[in-house]
């Protein structure tokens, strides 16, 4: 390796490392100002001049290439003294007068610490503060102009990370300022409130309005305590660092931009803006039980009605629905008066959301020991007299895979029965049905990074992954920018199908066509893999003939996709070479969504693109956990690892890993999630942490019926939720940032999250509350900490058998598998084979079905259902953060621009919309993103809640709903008239 004396001691270097490059790689600091890692190089701000030995003047250390032999010296009189003139010019036009006195113990950013490195005192300033545009009214983020150096690296930043482009430089000179977009406007300009401008500012002059609101400067620049954490939010898994004062939350900021972390250093507006749902005043602080229990000579005993069937002074889901909501807010952004201006008649924009007082009045406050004895006693009287299968749980991909194992321990060692579910039937249960019977595996083959690293084209299924997962989808873009095709299989115009080379807008539900005619194509024409068919796989020959007679032509009668568009998408996707695939809720919400999946996977198989780097196979998980709630056995089906409970072998394994008899383990599949809420299921008693099905399940007009006559339901969560309201023990439990534990992403990746700050009031950690009910119940619970859980996962869990808390700690992450302690994880699987009996996938022949309802006369449009940007699921969290809450604060339907003139709508006119089960009221946002005949919901406002209108019918694998088809009529309200 070539080498160079740099301050006196040769180092060596990268070819083709500049001076800077390599003195960072020692731990040699080089003062820089534009310069920043990963961002185009400009080398205008001059400040890392350094001098070279023979060179005539000092030059830029960001914009040299190192040499074999230089004599570098950063440290220089001369190139100090050139530090001090950039810093001097530099304070000409900045605020810096505190900084000729105290302030200079405290700098308040980059820029200000290197001004009191090298000694610079700010003179009397003669030229004017330079401006810009400055967001004015944005709840997140606001600018300060006069702080503003011109380095660029926002301007940057915006446009090579998050490839959005918001900010420009405009005007030249002494002239010359940051404005956002072409006329101030942050939503015209396409800004999705990342933060990443104000990450990588060196003076504050972008930055995050909600700290300085609630905290002193002093606060916010020396916090207490820095904590790292996984971000709540979506499958990414970003990392983040919580800033704490006080014991509370100041602000979230992300870790360094090359540590090798899932996100890179970026966010997106939920992990960086949405971190102050915890302190929302809405937080249980102290358990709860229904009036009407009342403990009698030691025993709990229910003296109101019976049978039960639950009463409160408050309308249900469905009732609310009929409710007049306030129109959408104008967006008047940018230039004064106001940035995303708020509803009228608005005070914290959170106050919406916020738990009625009503809901309260059935409860009354408990001691813990009084909902702990409550639960107890009633799950173990409705097991002894009405048998295990009266008991159910739902888990949460919230919460971390300690608490999930050890509520599903719990089901199976206690109550005594495999009815444990969550979210992960709502989503990608068909994914999971689908490549269990494909690969034996549920997990994504490949890594995020593969696809900016090594991917020549990318194909995207039914994902909308720049709103629903930003920080992927803005490597996704990355990608695009850097040479990569993409494909999009999408019903809508998203931002990706946009910038799609092909995009394959089918109507909805024909997914299975589709993918069968791009097969068809591809073997007709010679494009499959057969050397990796004949051997890697088996059942090609059967699904050739099963999909011979979906021409190109046929499918585009059935799709609505032109026959070319097909065959060019297919023949992109054959020749790759390295094609990966992502699919997401748009492919799996489908009462055929298992069939979806299959089909997907047998053109993927056929081709050959897995096993490969570049050629990555990945479905894009929704929530921050369910990979991990999934592998860790919180399905009805398996313990950990996926290991069915129907197999002897693994019930005596697990029944001798927790102390019980193996008999007492079932050998039943358990219920899923929506046989579990069904009319006629054998459930009497739940038990529900951190889910809220009364918002998420499929007709939620039954399901909120069904949870009103269970005999006994316990709740575990943060607020008290539309599903907690109806239940008789209420258990005030932790957030994100108040718990340890781990958490695995859509990747694979387990990472550890901190805890940062104590739960309020009385609340407990989940795992704490789970360690004590557990002992209640009877069964031994030995552990103390998430560690020691960790610690019992890896001896039950084949694939997670290295790994321990010492190690991640260590490491950061691990990316299963992890088969021994000194294993460093798995990039990719199956580079040389599958996990199956014979080390063959299996292709299945699968045929197109319409989906379960269609338009009609009554009921004309498609409705899909979905996420929006700003917000998530049931909207128990982001609905009680400011900044979130500003951006999306009602609920909307969208609707193409030739239906709205039809219907004779206009922008924010408030309509009916109905199916089959039910109506809301709802604002129209139009929307070009929607094809003619379709409309669009999203799921997460109980106001207007999506699954009052959704279709039960489910996928007869998996039990998923059709979230993604159901028939509607849209009919104008009338506006009232005024009195």
């Amino acid at each position: 390796m070539p080498s160079f004396t740099l301050n006196g001691t040769v180092i060596p270097f990268e070819p083709g490392a500049t001076i800077l490059n390599a003195a960072r790689a020692q731990g040699v600091d080089i003062p820089t100002l534009c310069w920043y890692p990963k961002l185009p190089n400009v080398a205008n701000c001059r400040i890392c001049l350094v001098s070279v030995a023979g060179a005539p003047k000092l030059v830029p250390a960001c914009g040299t290439p190192a040499a074999q032999d230089m004599v570098v010296e950063t440290e220089s009189d001369p190139a100090v003294d050139n530090r001090k003139s950039v810093l001097r010019f530099l304070l000409e036009r900045y605020p810096g007068e505190h900084l000729a006195n105290g302030g200079r113990e405290h700098p308040a950013n980059e820029f200000e610490e290197y001004v009191t490195r090298y000694g610079v005192i700010p003179e009397t300033r003669e030229l004017p503060l330079r401006g810009g545009d400055t967001r004015p009214g944005d709840v997140m983020i606001s600018h300060d102009m006069s702080r503003c150096i011109l380095c660029t690296r926002c301007v940057r930043a915006c446009e090579d990370i998050q490839e959005v482009g918001v900010l420009d430089v405009a005007l030249r000179g002494m002239h010359t300022e940051i404005i956002v977009g072409g006329d101030g406007d942050p939503d015209h300009a396409g800004c999705t409130w990342c933060g990443e401008c104000v990450r990588v500012c060196p003076t504050g002059a972008i930055f995050e309005v909600m700290p300085r609101k609630r905290f002193d400067a002093l606060a916010i620049l020396e916090p207490d305590r820095k904590v790292r954490s996984v971000c709540p939010y979506c499958g990414v898994g970003c990392q983040i660092d919580l800033h704490v004062h006080d014991d509370t939350v100041v602000r979230v900021t992300s870790p360094w931009i090359e540590e090798r972390t899932p996100n890179q250093g970026s966010t997106c507006v939920k992990g960086r803006f949405g971190y102050d749902f915890p302190q929302h005043r809405d937080r249980l602080t102290q358990p709860l039980i229904r009036k009407g229990w009342e403990q009698r000579d030691g025993r709990w005993t229910w003296t109101g009605e019976s049978p039960r069937y639950r009463d409160g002074a408050w309308q249900t889901v469905a009732e609310e629905g009929h409710r007049r909501k306030p129109k959408p807010p104008s967006r008047q952004v940018g230039k004064p008066p106001q940035t995303g201006q708020l509803l009228i008649d608005d005070g914290d924009v959170r106050d919406r959301v916020a738990t009625p007082a009503e809901w309260y009045d059935t409860f009354r406050e408990a001691t813990w020991e009084e909902a702990m004895s409550l639960a107890a006693q009633e799950f173990l009287r409705i097991r002894d007299t009405a048998g295990p299968q009266a008991l159910a749980a739902f888990s949460s991909a919230k919460c971390s895979n300690e608490e999930n194992y050890l509520l599903m321990r719990m089901v199976r060692g206690a109550f005594r029965t495999n009815n444990v579910d969550h979210c992960t039937r709502l989503c990608h249960s068909t994914s999971v049905a689908a490549m269990n019977r494909a690969l034996a595996t549920a997990a994504a083959s490949g890594s995020m990074r593969e696809i900016e690293e090594a991917c020549d084209v990318i194909f995207i299924a039914g994902a909308n992954t720049t709103e629903s997962h930003p920080v992927f989808g803005a490597l996704i873009k990355r990608a695009r920018a850097k040479g990569a095709k993409l494909i999009v299989a999408d019903v809508r115009k998203t931002e990706l199908a946009a910038l799609a080379d092909v995009h394959l807008q089918m109507l909805p539900g024909t997914d299975v066509a589709l993918y069968n005619a791009m097969l068809q194509h591809i073997i007709a024409a010679g494009l499959a893999d057969l050397r990796f068919i004949g051997g890697r796989t088996a059942g090609f020959e059967e699904v050739k003939a099963a999909v011979a007679p979906y021409t190109p032509e046929m499918a585009q009668k059935i799709c609505g996709i032109p026959a070319e568009q097909i065959k060019r998408a297919a023949e992109l996707y054959a020749k790759g070479p390295n094609t990966s695939t992502l699919w997401a809720m748009g492919l799996t919400q489908h009462a055929t969504g298992t069939d979806i999946v299959t089909s997907l996977l047998n053109l993927l198989l056929s081709c050959g693109m897995i096993g490969r780097w570049g050629a990555a196979m990945i479905p894009i998980r929704g929530q921050n956990n369910v990979q991990g709630a999934s592998d860790v056995g919180a399905i009805p089906f398996a313990y950990t690892d996926y290991r069915p409970v129907t197999d002897p072998a693994n019930r005596a394994e697990y029944a001798a890993a927790w102390g019980v008899p193996a008999e007492s383990l079932s050998l039943e599949k358990g219920l899923m999630v929506t046989e579990v809420v069904k009319e006629g299921s054998s459930v009497r008693a739940m038990f529900v942490m951190g889910e809220n099905p009364v918002l998420s399940d499929p007709n939620v007009a039954k399901a909120e019926e069904w949870v009103r006559k269970l005999e006994f339901l316990t709740v575990q969560d943060l607020f008290l939720t539309e599903t907690a309201r109806w239940a008789d023990v209420v258990l005030p439990g932790a957030s994100f940032a108040e718990k340890e534990g781990t958490y695995a992403n859509t990747d694979r990746h387990i990472q550890i999250a901190n805890a940062a700050v104590p739960t309020p009031g009385q609340a407990r950690g989940d795992l704490e509350i789970l360690i004590d009910l557990s002992r209640r119940l009877g069964l031994a619970t030995p552990h103390n900490s998430a560690s020691e859980v960790m610690d019992e996962i890896a001896r039950v869990t084949p694939n997670w058998r290295g790994v321990s808390y010492e190690k991640l700690r260590r490491e950061g992450s691990l990316q299963y598998p992890v088969l021994t302690p000194d294993s460093p994880g798995t990039a990719f699987l199956f580079a040389d084979s599958f996990p199956t009996a014979d080390g063959r996938a299996r292709l299945v022949p699968v045929e197109y079905l319409p989906p379960a309802e269609l338009p009609s006369a009554d009921y004309p449009y498609f409705l899909n259902t979905g996420r929006q940007m700003y917000h998530w699921h049931t909207g128990t969290m982001t609905r009680r953060s400011t900044g979130l809450d500003s951006r999306e604060p009602v609920p909307v339907v969208e609707i193409a621009a030739v239906d709205a003139l039809e219907l004779g709508l206009a922008e924010g006119e408030t309509v009916r919309v109905s199916s089959r089960r039910g109506s809301v009221l709802i604002g129209v946002r139009v929307s070009d993103r929607q094809a003619p005949g379709q409309v669009f919901i999203p799921m997460h406002f109980r106001e207007a809640a999506a699954n009052v209108l959704t279709n039960p019918a489910l996928d007869p694998y998996a039990k998923i709903a059709e979230f993604k088809v159901s028939a509607v009529r849209i009919e104008k309200v009338a506006v009232p008239a005024a009195v």
